[in-house]
């Protein structure tokens, strides 16, 4: 199966769960503008636990740079003054193999163009004058590189139904880790 064909499957296989999912976070407050500066740490600190339970979980099944969007998170915690602890491991959340790295890869990688208008859309939120210069919701173009470097390597495979299948399952559990990431509160609040 060619690259085309796995992300439309993934797609199709995502979709209700990925149009759910953007309702139910605080981003939207960005897009509209009506983020506070509480909500806001609130939602970098909800995206570094999924962010940083799938990265952990995908490491060593895809051939592909080190992903970073957990260390973009980090550095916006810190910034922010937020306090975590370096051992908080996050959600549970494992890949058993390369089908299933895909699938939550595709997930991760492909928040990209999302994570791209809610950076710029950040900028003209009221609490951006409080803020230092973000990493994770930048809104620089470079925040595709991931996604990219994703499509430029399942352009190099092919894929049998059974592996898309796997994929396509693992991308619907990877969404709802975010959902559930989306509900959890810091321990210390």
């Amino acid at each position: 199966m060619t690259m085309t064909k796995i992300l439309n499957s993934l797609r199709e296989a995502t979709a209700e769960l990925h149009q759910r999912l953007e309702g139910e976070n605080l981003a939207g407050k960005i897009i509209d503008h009506s983020i506070n500066l509480e909500e806001y740490k609130l939602l970098i600190y909800q995206n570094f636990l999924a962010y940083r339970s799938v990265e952990k979980a995908i490491a060593g099944f895809l051939p592909l740079p080190e992903m970073h969007k957990t260390s973009q998170l980090t550095k916006d915690m810190k910034s922010l003054g937020m306090q975590f602890s370096e051992m908080e491991t996050g959600l549970d959340f494992e890949c058993n193999d390369h089908a299933e790295a895909i699938g939550a890869a595709y997930v991760l990688e492909g928040s990209a163009m999302g994570g791209l208008m809610i950076g710029r859309e950040l900028k003209n939120c009221e609490i951006a004058s409080h803020l230092e210069r973000q990493h994770f919701f930048s809104g620089e173009r470079s925040s595709m590189d991931g996604w990219n470097k994703f499509l430029k390597y399942l352009r190099s495979e092919e894929f049998s139904q059974k592996q898309v299948d796997k994929a396509c399952e693992k991308a619907r559990e990877t969404f709802l880790l975010f959902e559930k990431a989306f509900e959890t509160q810091p321990s210390n609040s």
